[in-house]
């Protein structure tokens, strides 16, 4: 049991180092996912529900309270007790996801978490990190002062294009609404000026 304690430990502690890491080595890493298959989804994705409970970070978070309950468990009672503790890495692992979902709910709903407000990005130039389709999403780096930031996008509904926005292709916000950026390409001459 000691293997599956370590593995948890160390998958999910390293997607939360990168997670925290990626923001200071200017990393694109996002552990956030969007539900886009239909409007029930995406209802259940951002409102309560079983949906919200196993969202990615959720599951990084109980795999690293798992891991680490069950290995610090381990070495305390230097493999003795192996049912008590598959059971209390088992709650914690439960716990630590529970109270990571319910903190980051409670963030999305205030708003707590934004920055400045998210009409600051209109008007701001990019370029596009992950492909954005005719009618689906995709991503965005902007850059704002010395900071790169990533934020998810659509191709705004003024640009009429048939091909989709490929990776590196420059962009600028045109519009945010509920923190999805609406996105139009223009020519990187443009963005020179």
């Amino acid at each position: 049991m000691l293997t599956a304690y370590i593995f948890c430990l160390a998958i999910g502690g390293g997607f939360l180092a990168l997670s925290f890491f990626g923001d200071f080595l200017e990393g694109d890493v996002d552990l956030d996912t969007d539900l886009d298959a239909g409007a029930d989804l995406d209802a259940a994705a951002h409102g309560s529900g079983i949906a919200q409970l196993f969202s990615i970070r959720a599951v990084i978070y109980a795999l690293f309270g798992f891991g680490a309950a069950g290995s610090l468990l381990h070495a305390i009672w230097g493999g003795g007790q192996p049912v008590l503790t598959a059971a209390v890495a088992g709650g914690t692992g439960l716990a630590s996801g529970a109270l990571i979902t319910t903190v980051f709910g409670y963030l999305r709903r205030t708003e707590a978490g934004t920055l400045r407000g998210e009409q600051s990005f209109v008007g701001l130039a990019g370029e596009v990190s992950l492909e954005i389709a005719p009618g689906s999403r995709g991503a965005v780096t902007v850059r704002r002062g010395d900071r790169r930031i990533r934020i998810r996008a659509r191709a705004a509904e003024t640009w009429q294009g048939e091909e989709p926005l490929s990776a590196g292709q420059a962009v600028v916000v045109v519009e945010m609404k509920d923190g999805i950026a609406a996105v139009s390409p223009v020519a990187p001459k443009l963005l020179e000026e």
